[in-house]
């Protein structure tokens, strides 16, 4: 497709397509009359009103993107993945898509765009016929996997895990399953699945043409992490993979839970038959913001901010044990969000874990939510920026992405001088 679509009237170019969506905070058909006088050649609504130039009425707005998007995917791109979990969706899709371009020509959604507005948007304005596509599908309330599979029938689909995210809303593990199960509701058939077989949730009975895949840290698993270790600012993995023992070195350090990720992304592209090829695999990065090791001054700093769950920060501590330190070791955390009543005894069971490996625990509480034994609570940049400035430490960041934690971890390195 060549035209460009905006869903932001104020980043608005000539000749764009405007999208009005009918959202949380905004109305987009407030807008409408705003995109037309920056250039917008025309306008997708689904309101009635009094506009300067011609729109495309149609019944629902979002419904339309996602079924002119899909239909254009699925008119060229014969393998379609589906990466769904409640942690490391992002990273995953970002390494499969770096493995699988060793071999094939492969469109994926850029950032986390990960819901029913982000993917069309991805595909309207990025996809140019590849014949591989990687969709990464976020969960934020009931039916939301369900829909995008509706519309885009992966028939290839991964499961990376079932953590505790969202208990606000699903209020039980089991719940979040069924839901995260629901990518292979309209799956194309005959279908391939990559399942984390550690998960007793997903331990279910598999329709017959989706062929399953598992993987984990169990032998019985067909592919599972072994061991790995760290060394010299990067990381060795030991994998068995389809009954092959194999040895890999990533880029920077990457801990557990990101190595089972990498571990189903590494399956598909075997089975897709793609050479591993040890040094293309070696030159991936992490994205930003994801367990990043950076040094500061006489300290290590890991900003591993973007976004938490008890499982997350449990992989990470698991992770720290393999590692090597003669500092004060500090964890500066915030809140995991969405969790509901379940949230003190939840956020305890994390702090509970890290007096097991931290000298010190700091706990970023603008709102003063929480009261625990031997945790330092801070309440303002200034608290947060004085913490990262500790002398000769290492210093884990982790935290809700909505708690704004990791925009401090930002700013101090911007203002590094």
């Amino acid at each position: 497709m060549n035209n460009h679509y905006e869903i932001d009237s104020r980043n608005v170019k000539e000749g764009d397509i405007f999208i009005a969506i009918n959202g949380e905070r905004n109305n987009g058909h407030d807008f409408v009359n705003d995109a037309f006088s920056k250039g917008a050649k025309s306008a997708i609504v689904e309101e009635k009103r009094n506009y300067i130039k011609d729109v495309i009425l149609v019944d629902n707005v979002i419904n339309y993107i996602n079924d002119i998007s899909s239909k254009y995917l699925k008119s060229h791109s014969k393998i379609r993945i589906g990466i769904t979990g409640s942690n490391g969706k992002t990273t995953t899709k970002f390494f499969l898509f770096h493995l699988l371009s060793y071999g094939f020509n492969v469109f994926t959604t850029e950032k986390n765009y990960n819901t029913e507005i982000g993917i069309p948007l991805s595909i309207l304005n990025n996809y140019r016929n590849e014949p591989v596509s990687i969709l990464e599908m976020g969960l934020r309330k009931e039916n939301d996997i369900e829909y995008l599979s509706k519309y885009y029938n992966p028939n290839v689909s991964l499961i990376l895990n079932i953590g505790s995210s969202h208990l606000e809303f699903f209020k039980t593990r089991e719940k979040i399953a069924e839901e995260k199960l629901k990518i292979l509701s309209h799956s194309e058939k005959p279908g391939i699945a990559f399942i984390n077989g550690d998960e007793p949730l997903l331990n279910i009975k598999y329709p017959s043409d989706i062929k399953t895949f598992k993987f984990g840290e169990k032998p019985e698993n067909d592919g599972y992490l072994i061991d790995f270790e760290y060394l010299n600012g990067n990381t060795r993995a030991f994998y068995n993979i389809y009954g092959e023992n194999l040895m890999l070195t990533f880029n920077g350090i990457w801990n557990k839970g990101q190595l089972l990720d990498a571990l189903a992304a590494l399956m598909v592209s075997l089975y897709f038959e793609i050479p591993l090829d040890p040094f293309y695999i070696s030159s991936f990065r992490l994205p930003e913001k994801r367990f990043n090791l950076k040094q500061y001054k006489d300290s290590i700093i890991i900003n591993d901010a973007y976004n938490a769950s008890k499982e997350a920060f449990f992989a990470a501590f698991e992770s720290f044990k393999k590692m090597e330190f003669d500092n004060k070791k500090i964890l500066l955390m915030a809140e995991v969000l969405e969790i509901g009543k379940q949230s003190y005894e939840y956020h305890k069971e994390i702090i509970e874990k890290a007096k097991e490996f931290f000298d010190e625990i700091y706990f970023y509480d603008p709102k003063e939510k929480f009261d625990f034994k031997d945790v330092y609570f801070i309440k303002n940049k200034d608290d947060v920026f004085r913490v990262l400035n500790t002398p000769k430490s290492f210093i884990y960041v982790k935290g809700s992405n909505g708690t704004g934690l990791w925009r401090f971890v930002e700013e101090l390195f911007n203002n590094k001088t």
